[in-house]
């Protein structure tokens, strides 16, 4: 049995000790996917454990809160993770503990990303499954059907409208976008790999920081901002062809993304001067 499997169903052994309720099954994909990535970030089965029981603690009081209220279950979600549990926003850091969903409920602090995996990991367990929505820079939550509302949660689950995010994080290609719709399993994992790849880059791991930013463009073919940065590492690293094909293939899915017009040109004036040494 390989790590992840063992882990697996040590969380699976752990939901089973739950009161009768919708959280008592097995650990969904979603749920599996987030705690698989913090097992490949370091987290340690022990840690993730007990993070997933707080996560059916969390569940199951969303749970006991909706059949009293009745209310949108978005509300009784937002009233246990921001009232009862008291989860903060980070806005500042960028640390992967501020993502990582069991850091996330360890804490009860996350960022946008890591916010949203808590929703979206409620929101599985509790049989209302919601979508994550990639911005540039940015990601929340959508509830589903014909009247969906964006929880904005560094807003504590604010319903916004699509007009305030296009203001705020805007533009956005809008055909063949991996902006504004709902994300897979793996494409959410791919966001995961990305921000690690930036807090990588950010304590001067460049090597690491590649390998998550490939990671990230395997799983997610569209993304743009994972193109461009595994080009970053790979044109710091010196390996130049690697990042022209990066970039372009950044281009590829947003001709117009911000700064990748002036990698290429530093890039070409890199090589012009590689070429020049080499004469």
């Amino acid at each position: 049995m390989t790590a992840k499997a063992a882990l697996l169903c040590a969380i699976a052994a752990a939901g089973l000790g739950c009161s009768r309720s919708a959280t008592q099954r097995p650990p969904g994909p979603m749920v599996s996917a987030l705690f698989a990535l913090d097992a490949d970030f370091g987290a340690d089965a022990d840690t993730i454990v007990r993070a997933f029981t707080s996560l059916q603690d969390i569940a199951a009081r969303v749970e006991q809160r909706h059949r009293r209220t009745r209310a949108d279950v978005a509300e009784d979600i937002n009233a246990v993770v921001f009232g009862e549990f008291q989860f903060q926003r980070e806005i500042e850091g960028t640390a992967s503990r501020f993502f990582q969903l069991s850091s996330v409920l360890g804490d009860r602090r996350g960022s946008c990303l890591g916010l949203g995996a808590l929703y979206l990991a409620i929101g599985e367990r509790i049989g209302v499954p919601l979508d994550g929505i990639l911005l540039p820079g940015h990601f929340f939550v959508r509830t589903r059907g014909p009247a969906g509302r964006n929880l904005e949660l560094l807003r504590r689950g604010e319903t916004m409208p699509e007009a305030w995010y296009r203001k705020k994080y805007g533009p956005w290609p809008e055909t063949r976008s991996a902006y504004f719709r709902p994300v897979t399993v793996s494409e959410l994992g791919a966001i995961h790999w990305y921000n690690r790849g930036n807090d990588l880059r950010a304590a001067g791991d460049l090597s690491a920081a590649e390998q998550a930013y490939a990671r990230a463009t395997q799983e997610f073919p569209g993304f743009a901002e994972a193109h461009a940065s595994l080009g970053a590492a790979q044109q710091r690293c010196g390996a130049l062809a690697e990042a022209e094909a990066s970039y372009r293939a950044a281009a590829r899915a947003w001709p117009d993304l911000p700064g990748l017009a002036h990698n290429l040109e530093l890039l070409r004036g890199q090589r012009d001067q590689d070429a020049a040494a080499r004469r």
